[in-house]
């Protein structure tokens, strides 16, 4: 039997350019999953904040007197079975293989939700600037469509490489930084981009809210060796990679990698819990030093006009 692998241009493109996609990347079942678990969290937490609840790891934003879910952190400690099963599912595996290589481990399970608003805005950032010793990937499963001119991703191709001046960048050129280039996905694409490209997102425009998956990938070498988290934080994502490689197909991971990974695994309630409790902050990404304000960003023009 075959194994889902990404093709030579797929890698060629995410090496050169700094990104690259897997159309189709999640089966039309598993979208269904994560699609009805996307609209749970959003239901359930803003009754919950409308009660005056707790609603750890949600963020929510106002807007015209309006409260909308921004993003739902750690979702892997609130739906671990249906996390797990998109985690361990053909194309991300590939990933994790293909991409990042042995002692590959995700790091973070987030959700975001773009809503349509006119400050639904990603400024221009790198993710976490690093030594790039090793891979940092970040992963994004798109479960609903990103359409172009509608605030789909934005990338600067082949400026992963080094810290970018980003305050300048946006400074001179707002939104059309020279060479960036509109990524637009489908429900179901998978994205993938190298942690330091430069990227952003104008605001949404059309009515649906626009949701999508991050995880982000790392070799466990590599957070070692960067020292951004502690060895316990790092031996815990091990743990993580062991629940999905146990729930994996026996054949997307090499044998030979296995050994790198623990096999005194608990339940996936039990594991994913420890995991949670011990927290630490992720990199910092890289953002303009001040706030800019340039005649087309981070609001363009045409929005600013019809949200007066």
């Amino acid at each position: 039997m075959s194994i889902f692998s990404l093709s030579q241009q797929q890698k060629d493109e995410y090496f050169t350019k700094g990104y690259t996609s897997i159309k189709n990347g999640v089966s039309p079942e598993l979208l269904k999953r994560l699609q009805n678990m996307a609209d749970n969290f959003e239901k359930n937490i803003m009754n919950a904040y409308k009660n005056n609840k707790e609603t750890l790891g949600a963020c929510i934003a106002e807007s015209k007197n309006t409260q909308h879910l921004i993003r739902y952190n750690d979702i892997h400690g609130v739906d671990w079975d249906t996390t797990l099963d998109l985690l361990a599912s053909p194309a991300m595996m590939a990933i994790f293989r293909d991409i990042c290589g042995k002692n590959a481990v995700p790091l973070q399970v987030d959700l975001l939700y773009k809503q349509p608003l006119s400050d639904s805005i990603v400024l221009w950032h790198q993710d976490a600037p690093h030594s790039r010793a090793y891979p940092y990937i970040n992963v994004g499963i798109y479960l609903d469509d990103s359409n172009r001119e509608d605030g789909c991703l934005r990338y600067v191709p082949n400026t992963q490489h080094e810290k970018q001046d980003i305050e300048k960048l946006s400074q001179k050129f707002g939104w059309d930084i020279p060479n960036s280039v509109e990524f637009p996905a489908k429900a179901g694409d998978i994205n993938l981009h190298d942690m330091m490209i430069l990227h952003g997102s104008k605001p949404k425009k059309h009515s649906n809210v626009r949701r999508t998956i991050y995880v982000e990938i790392r070799p466990y070498d590599g957070i070692i060796g960067d020292d951004s988290q502690s060895s316990e934080w790092a031996e815990l994502r091990r743990r993580f990679m062991g629940l999905v490689l146990r729930r994996a197909n026996p054949s997307d991971w090499p044998q030979e990698w296995m050994s790198e990974y623990p096999t005194d695994l608990k339940s996936d309630n039990e594991e994913i819990k420890t995991i949670l409790q011990m927290w630490e902050p992720p990199v910092g990404a890289n953002y303009a030093v001040f706030p800019v304000i340039h005649e087309n960003y981070p609001v363009p023009a045409d929005m600013r006009i019809s949200s007066e």
